[in-house]
């Protein structure tokens, strides 16, 4: 395993675009998309770029909304599976295969990056996106979940991961120590206390802070949740937009500079750009350990 370092600070502001909780019955299909010009008046304000994970099946359905995000902020877009399945009852080559076609047949070109719904994703998995194109990925989260991943030996930072030889991972950022992901849910869920540590925390020089619609606005699917999912995800849900404006200006002030996912990768792949860490831990992916469950939004 490669470890990648620039030795610069970037902060990279990710959005998953899937439908809300994967409800797809009628009345609850993609309610968030209710706010996108709010969002995107958002996003604008924050002046940040944005790198979007996109599901395939919300390509095909919502192609309008998508192109109001591609004219109307600095963005780009990288694939998030064709259905963001959660059960992983499916086959995996055949469900990137579809996510590339509906992102080809809407951006005319192929994702290079991808991101696996929950961060669910197995070593043979990773090597199966290297064989189909993809240059990096970006869903091991360094962090613990029950029932989903526990990748808490899993690097901070940009790295080769165990089986591929040019796929470059990408992970979604966590905090130093604790290893609290630095996604937008567990500000909301955690509070004030965890926003207040953001500015004295250790941090990894390469920032990955990912977002989700359903994480800044409200609708009818958050009442639709189960309890106690529905408490989770609606705290702090009003200060949201507030406590995403404040996290992204301490990490500004702290010297991170915005990019891309593209813009990262770039600068991680130069051949003066990595060190190789031959000690580093080649079993860090336990993608779902069958005592335990748990729900996951990401």
């Amino acid at each position: 395993m490669n470890k990648h370092t620039t030795g610069e600070k970037f902060l990279c502001l990710t959005l998953d675009l899937e439908n809300d909780w994967y409800f797809d019955e009628p009345g609850y299909d993609h309610l968030t998309f209710e706010y996108i010009d709010t969002f995107i008046d958002l996003i604008n304000d924050l002046d940040v770029p944005l790198s979007v994970f996109v599901v395939g099946q919300t390509l095909e359905q919502y192609p309008e909304e998508i192109d109001r995000l591609s004219n109307q902020l600095e963005c780009e877009f990288h694939l998030h599976s064709y259905q963001h399945d959660t059960s992983k009852n499916y086959d995996f080559r055949e469900e990137v295969i579809n996510g590339k076609e509906a992102y080809r047949n809407h951006f005319g070109r192929n994702p290079t990056g991808y991101r696996a719904p929950q961060g669910n994703i197995a070593e043979h998995e990773l090597s199966l996106l290297e064989e189909l194109g993809f240059e990096f990925d970006s869903s091991i989260f360094p962090s613990y979940r029950p029932g989903v991943y526990n990748n808490l030996s899993a690097p901070l930072t940009p790295y080769t991961p165990a089986g591929a030889t040019s796929l470059l991972e990408i992970p979604p950022g966590a905090f130093s120590g604790i290893r609290i992901p630095t996604s937008h849910s567990y500000f909301k869920l955690i509070g004030r206390s965890l926003s207040s540590y953001l500015s004295v925390s250790p941090l990894p020089e390469v920032l990955v802070y990912s977002i989700h619609l359903q994480d800044l606005f409200k609708t009818a699917s958050h009442d639709h949740l189960p309890v106690p999912k529905r408490w989770i995800m609606k705290r702090n849900l009003n200060n949201a937009e507030r406590m995403l404006r404040k996290n992204i200006s301490t990490l500004l002030s702290r010297g991170y500079q915005p990019r891309t996912m593209t813009d990262i990768y770039s600068a991680h792949t130069r051949d003066d750009s990595y060190e190789s860490q031959t000690n580093a831990p080649k079993d860090h992916l336990d993608p779902s350990p069958v005592w335990a469950s748990a729900e996951n939004d990401d």
